[in-house]
């Protein structure tokens, strides 16, 4: 199996989903990755990504300090928050496979950026299926 390292941030943020990619990758923040075991991985950012011939991808992270996160809800606080495991160790690898979300520890408010454009929630997301709808012609075939 051979091994490709992929740090351009555009290229890794397209192997990943959308909001994941373009929030975590090359940028810093605090962000958690709720992974399969349970446990949340606490990390400030994506810096390279390594993808296999047969697929699988790894994620080089920068952790962020472990413990549960100021003002966290509470259903998140019984999680066990790994970070960091001893003070300047802060790299990591990290299998895509393994992660089953992903989330941003910050309030909206900060995170919002005037450049970002709208992620779409709800009664928005009908409204932009409706319109599609209304300008797409369906295309099907013929019974002979």
């Amino acid at each position: 199996m051979t091994w490709t390292r992929i740090t351009d941030p555009e290229t890794v943020a397209g192997l990943l989903p959308a909001w994941f990619g373009r929030r975590m990758v090359g940028l810093r923040g605090t962000f958690g990755l709720l992974l399969t075991t349970g446990d949340v991985l606490r990390l400030t950012s994506i810096a390279a990504a390594h993808q296999s011939s047969e697929g699988i991808v790894l994620l080089d992270v920068l952790l962020d300090d472990a413990g549960v996160p100021d003002g966290i809800d509470l259903a998140w606080q019984s999680k066990h928050f790994l970070g960091s495991p001893v003070q300047g160790a802060s790299v990591a690898t990290v299998n895509l496979a393994h992660i089953v979300t992903a989330v941003e520890f910050t309030v909206a408010e900060m995170a919002v950026s005037p450049d970002d454009k709208a992620v779409l929630f709800g009664d928005e997301i009908e409204e932009e299926r409706a319109d599609l709808e209304a300008r797409t012609e369906a295309v099907g075939l013929s019974e002979a």
